[in-house]
């Protein structure tokens, strides 16, 4: 892996991280209490299932990207992992590759299936006679809305890493023969 991958890779790494937690703080800090005929109604982000989800899988996420940081400073020193010998940082780069493919799915999905519950509570539903919560609920509703847009900006990231990824672990096969190594006698 080149420094310069290495870098970029990090340095995109770092961005999913910024993007993942501060869509989480934005949804798990927002909260607004509101007077509907004389009671006291709270919207947090508990009142929606797919928002709790949202919260976990970006932490999750979020978290391993912080160890796959650590992968990127290993492999920017001089030694680097790959001195160990063996298939040992093939196998790494297959688990990098899976893992980093999942984290971009995992967010993806979150982050749609949030905001298709969301999308319910702007318009409402007539024929479950839910009502419109964003009527009430204006900074709430902002708030979650930025919050989306933090989620699919990390999503965006995590999707150039994928491919970072990708090509890290494909570069090690030769064009000639699926997926067998490279011969290293060069």
């Amino acid at each position: 892996m080149g420094f310069g991958n290495v870098r970029t890779e990090g340095i995109l790494r770092f961005c999913a991280i910024f993007l993942l937690v501060l869509s989480v703080c934005l949804l798990g800090f927002d909260k607004q209490t509101t007077q509907i005929f004389h009671i006291d109604k709270k919207a947090s982000f508990r009142s929606l299932r797919a928002l709790v989800i949202i919260i976990y899988v970006d932490s999750m996420v979020a978290g391993y990207n912080i160890l796959q940081i650590c992968k990127c400073w290993i492999f920017a020193q001089p030694k680097g992992i790959s001195k160990l010998g063996g298939h040992f940082d093939i196998y790494l780069f297959w688990l990098s590759f899976f893992l980093d493919q999942a984290a971009v799915y995992l967010t993806f999905a979150a982050n749609t299936a949030g905001m298709e519950a969301s999308f319910l509570a702007v318009t409402g539903a007539r024929d479950f006679q839910w009502m419109k919560l964003c009527n009430r609920f204006h900074r709430f509703c902002y708030q979650v809305g930025g919050a989306f847009l933090c989620g699919y900006a990390a999503f965006s990231t995590l999707l150039v890493i994928s491919f970072i990824s990708a090509f890290s672990l494909f570069r090690h096969y030769s064009p000639n023969h699926f997926l067998r190594l490279k011969s290293s006698n060069k």
